[in-house]
């Protein structure tokens, strides 16, 4: 039986021209915007969204945004975007979009909430996180035509993120939002945005994530060192009494610093949180601003009233600034908290170290019955030399946090 044709779409793009790279053309100077409602219809946008996709305003306006959505975009992208929309969190996310004649364009989408859905922000893209973007966005589709879900998708991603370093998708996009910043202003001549202190404390917050999740891993294997030591105690019979002791002790100041960093475990990821949001929430505002400045001069905005939208952008420029400035505050005191649970962790170290070295002289009593502890011994001193590089690694963090916050 043959499948009747179905009709395109009148609002459909034209089909891809033959030339699949085509893009059209953006400034770096250039600025655009669109605002929809919870649903993703489009309610308003500037002469620069509809010269760029090439809808005019009766198009666009009561479109779903998804009229510019380009097939290359995995929809893994969009999930993640749309969950933390939904969650009422501003999120920036590199977007391949489709013009009415097929071609392509690319850009950094700074999304934020209001009250009546959405505003959307978007620049032209060059840094090169967006070209590696670029690459993990063709690996997410080819993942998808393989049968993954955009759920599965967006795991995926975060887990990417995770292996390359940042502490969740918050640092990414803050840092994201930070590189297309530089880039533009590059491109422009433009004096760069001032965001060098609120990025240099966001790597120091993800540095100390980092830091406290390699020590829960080794308090992991610290069990196992410990477990050993008792287990050669007990081939010593009488003379392993010390030994067992020692052991004991050991696993249980181990056992308590290991369970202090699963607490503090979710502060210092509040430290790496508030920290990526004054990053993202300073750039997103500054971004806004331009935008109102630059919807104030738009003769041909496309909008009923265009005074209202300028408002919208300027009260969101606004909300979000003030935002950022309460993150950074935020930041401030957790990194001082952190602080001073650092200090008694240290003491604990040094704690540690006085078994170890008790650990060492039972050594080498009983060296000649057990060439076991010889090893023990060695993985004793390998653990409390990393613990307190470690420690000392995650107070530096913790000091550019409070020097740049």
């Amino acid at each position: 039986m043959t499948r009747p044709v179905r009709a395109p779409h009148p609002l459909a793009p034209s089909p891809l021209p033959q030339a699949a790279t085509d893009e059209v053309p953006i400034g770096f100077d250039e600025i655009f915007f669109s605002r929809t409602d919870g649903r993703g219809v489009i309610q308003a946008g500037n002469s620069v969204f509809r010269r760029v996709s090439g809808y005019d305003a009766g198009q666009l306006i009561g479109a779903p945004h998804r009229i510019v959505r380009h097939p290359i975009m995995p929809k893994a992208a969009f999930h993640l975007l749309w969950d933390r929309l939904k969650a009422g969190r501003p999120t920036g996310v590199h977007v391949c979009n489709r013009a009415i004649d097929g071609r392509a364009y690319w850009v950094f989408a700074v999304v934020v909430p209001i009250r009546e859905g959405f505003l959307s922000v978007r620049i032209k893209p060059a840094s090169a996180t967006f070209r590696r973007v670029q690459e993990v966005y063709a690996e997410l589709l080819a993942a998808e035509a393989d049968g993954a879900t955009p759920a599965e998708g967006a795991s995926a991603l975060l887990a990417r993120l995770s292996r390359e370093g940042f502490s969740g998708y918050d640092s990414f996009q803050a840092q994201a939002l930070a590189a297309e910043l530089a880039c533009r202003a590059e491109e422009t001549g433009l004096p760069a945005p001032d965001l060098g202190a609120a990025l240099a404390a966001l790597r120091a917050a993800d540095g100390i994530e980092a830091e406290l999740e390699a020590m829960r891993r080794m308090f992991r294997k610290a069990i196992l060192i410990t477990t050993n030591l008792r287990i050669v105690a007990s081939r010593l019979e009488g003379g392993g009494r010390a030994l067992s002791a020692i052991a004991d002790n050991y696993a249980l100041l181990s056992d308590g610093m290991s369970r202090w960093i699963e607490q503090h475990r979710g502060g210092s990821l509040g430290i790496a949180r508030s920290a990526a949001e004054t990053l993202f929430l300073k750039g997103a505002s500054l971004l806004l601003e331009e935008m109102s400045a630059s919807f104030a001069r738009d003769a041909e905005a496309g909008v009923g009233d265009p005074e209202a939208e300028r408002g919208r952008l300027a009260e969101a420029a606004a909300h979000y600034r003030a935002r950022a400035e309460d993150c950074s505050r935020r930041a401030l005191n957790d990194a001082a908290d952190l602080g001073s649970h650092l200090a008694q962790m240290n003491h604990h170290v040094s704690a540690l170290g006085s078994i170890r070295m008790l650990s060492r002289i039972e050594g080498a009593v009983h060296r000649q019955s057990d060439s076991a502890l010889d090893q023990i011994v060695a993985q004793l001193d390998s653990f409390q030399d990393e613990l307190g590089a470690r420690l000392t690694r995650t107070t530096a963090h913790g000091r550019k946090v409070s020097a740049a916050a």
